[in-house]
């Protein structure tokens, strides 16, 4: 990857190709070895927390049926009503699991700031620059839900015991970052008015 596509951190200056914001997302990560740093984030390989896999599994479901929704339209409305009402009773279903089974496996939503590029986050342990990383983000509106592989960047002491890490991704699939950046516009687009 080009420097030109990451953050570059010289005597504590920072340039940043990408606009970049602060959101409050659910992170996981786990430091991995350089042997694996660029395999595809959602490998079986890496283990990821179940409430993610869930979550990321409703999200792509979601984005089928809506596609075949739409083709269903142009051939049979009727039809494509009937299962328009299956879906939101379905999602109504899975709402009321989601608030009672799965917010009990969340991970709390921490302050990150972040960009199609790379994050910055607060972490209880300090993390060796250089060393990668696998992520999970998952935004608590379920904007979005993305597995990433980041290098460490830097890793600075905080208040508390705590360490900020600045990371950029090395490994992440074209769709979840174009969800990032659509995150990004939106909350742009908020903070305009």
């Amino acid at each position: 990857m080009e420097n030109s596509q990451h953050q570059l951190f010289e005597d504590s200056t920072e340039r940043r190709v990408l606009s970049r914001i602060d959101a409050v997302l659910r992170i996981n990560y786990q430091p991995i070895s350089t042997d694996v740093a660029m395999n595809d984030p959602y490998d079986s390989h890496f283990v990821l927390p179940r409430y993610f896999l869930l979550l990321a599994e409703l999200d792509q479901f979601d984005h089928a049926f809506r596609y075949e929704l739409e083709q269903l339209n142009e051939k049979d409305q009727q039809i494509a009503r009937i299962l328009s009402l299956f879906n939101q009773k379905l999602d109504l279903i899975t709402g009321s699991f989601y608030d009672n089974i799965v917010q009990a496996m969340l991970p709390r939503p921490e302050q990150v700031n972040f960009s199609e590029q790379g994050l910055s986050f607060s972490a209880p342990q300090p993390l060796i620059e250089d060393s990668y990383i696998h992520l999970t983000l998952s935004h608590p509106e379920n904007f979005f839900h993305i597995a990433a592989i980041a290098q460490v960047a830097y890793c600075k002491s905080e208040e508390q015991g705590r360490f900020r890490i600045g990371a950029y991704f090395v490994t992440l699939n074209p769709q979840d970052r174009a969800k990032l950046a659509a995150s990004i516009a939106q909350s742009q687009q908020m903070e305009a008015f």
